[in-house]
């Protein structure tokens, strides 16, 4: 579905719901660190149930569903004395039945924007604890790379270059019991085709908390609570503010299994408890799966 310029409206809000990002949020135990040489093969299924749209914390009626892949390669080695994890990320797949009101969206389905990244460890304790203690930095970069068409109101794409830098820390606590902390800041580049396809958006810098409460069963199965918070990211078309932001909580529950000794599979319940802007997603089934060698 295409919309022409006097559909001003709804391209603003096109532009708005590209940024609905497929990042990858973290798995418990994913800075857990593997012996340097290590190879880990990963895929993600997501799908998500959107249900109401929000401005300002106002509810407008709309529906949207998805189903995204991620496949991602990581490789770890020793970079100047420290553990590391060059890497590549590459979400695909499909967005559709996006209604808003009385305006149906159109489906989009493709790759959404690569992302290229590595961990560096500060320290590395595995010995510690059920847990293992750590600390370590990620840089990530998004490559706007994705499918991105100017004229649709839903893409997968982005059309912008963005910087995250993500801050983890995992602690042993009693036990079996141990806490995850992570926390990330992104700062976003301009996307100079957006709105009737000749505006600017620009966003400011957002943030996202991350914590989990996780129990080791055993050697082979935990499962963790976690809650997720964004923040920030205000948005601008051609400098006029937008009154759109990343506000969001969100609640989860997560467990995983070792099949054996090189394969684990991993399944979260995720629903957000709180939106300020965007799609409320109701229900969130991600599904992991990953192959050591």
């Amino acid at each position: 579905m295409h919309f022409s310029n006097k559909n001003a409206g709804l391209l603003i809000l096109g532009a708005l719901l590209t940024q609905q990002s497929y990042a990858i949020d973290v798995n418990v135990g994913d800075y857990t660190t593997l012996p340097s040489g290590t190879n880990l093969g990963v895929f993600y299924y997501q799908h998500s149930e959107m249900d109401g749209y929000y401005q300002k914390g106002d509810k407008t009626h709309a529906d949207s569903r998805s189903d995204i892949g991620i496949a991602r390669f990581i490789h770890y080695t020793d970079i100047a004395g420290l553990r590391a994890t060059p890497q590549v990320v590459i979400p695909f797949g499909s967005v559709r039945n996006t209604q808003i009101g009385d305006a149906h969206l159109n489906n989009v389905s493709g790759f959404a924007d690569p992302i290229i990244a590595s961990a560096f460890w500060l320290i590395n304790q595995p010995e510690q604890g059920a847990s293992g203690r750590y600390l370590a930095v990620t840089p990530f970069i998004y490559l706007p790379l994705g499918q991105y068409d100017k004229h649709d109101a839903v893409n997968l794409g982005e059309n912008r270059f963005k910087y995250d830098v993500q801050l983890a820390w995992v602690q042993p606590l009693y036990g079996k019991w141990g806490f995850e902390f992570y926390q990330d800041a992104i700062w976003y580049g301009d996307n100079d085709d957006a709105g009737s396809g000749n505006q600017t958006l620009s966003q400011d810098t957002s943030y996202q908390t991350q914590v989990n409460l996780r129990y080791d069963l055993n050697a082979k199965q935990r499962f963790a609570l976690g809650y997720a918070a964004n923040y920030g990211g205000e948005q601008y078309m051609d400098g006029i503010r937008l009154n759109q932001n990343m506000e969001k909580q969100q609640a989860r529950f997560e467990f995983q299994h070792m099949m054996n000794a090189k394969t684990q599979v991993s399944a979260q319940l995720v629903s957000d408890t709180q939106v300020e802007s965007g799609f409320k997603k109701e229900l969130g089934l991600n599904f992991r799966l990953f192959y050591i060698f």
